[in-house]
């Protein structure tokens, strides 16, 4: 089994489970230590189900567009069934290959994707080429590395080797792919590893 195909069958499982309203809570509260404004385009890669989508939203406001993005058809099936909010798009892509224009979005949030991703520096310099000059990429979890390593590591699947890198190696990725200014905030029940294109 691909982790295409993994995630596909998860999907209604991973929804029904993220809907529980302590899920929502930590979301909101991860949401709101990213600086979105009003009127951003913002790119949600690896979106899921749009777990993000209302948090974003009431960030952003009506005249802000959101990008959901994702490699996993099911995933996208729910988000368009849940939200529409427009402008809004579901697009579904690899990560590794966005089909999109350079310097299209103020900010991007990669939010539990990053291990998943097996050529992390492609996709790295994917999200810093679709970013505006000096826009902020965020990478983040309701985890800690630690935690989130653990946690996969007892997943049965191809997820089971999918690792959030330390602190140098993504000091490595980061710089390799153009990005300056990282910052790793890791603590127990939350990772945000943000940097500037």
């Amino acid at each position: 089994m691909n982790k295409k195909d993994f995630f596909d069958g998860i999907a209604p499982q991973w929804e029904k489970e993220h809907r529980l309203q302590k899920e929502t809570a930590r979301l909101a509260q991860l949401v709101r230590l990213i600086p979105l404004s009003r009127g951003q385009q913002v790119l949600d890669v690896g979106c899921g189900p749009g777990r993000l989508v209302p948090f974003i939203r009431d960030a952003i406001g009506e005249k802000g567009l959101i990008l959901e993005s994702d490699f996993s058809a099911e995933m996208l099936k729910i988000g368009k069934r849940k939200y529409y909010c427009p402008p809004l798009f579901f697009v579904q892509a690899d990560a590794q290959i966005l089909p999109l224009k350079n310097d299209l979005f103020d900010i991007v949030i990669c939010f539990a994707l990053f291990p998943h991703i097996p050529d992390k520096l492609r996709a790295l310099r994917e999200f810093r080429r679709v970013l505006k000059p000096g826009g902020p990429l965020f990478v983040c979890h309701p985890m800690s590395r630690e935690e989130l390593n653990k946690f996969h590591a007892q997943v049965k699947g191809p997820v089971t080797e999918d690792f959030l890198p330390d602190c140098e190696e993504m000091d490595f990725l980061f710089s390799s792919s153009g990005f300056h200014g990282l910052f790793i905030r890791d603590e127990p029940s939350l990772y945000i590893a943000s940097a500037l294109a």
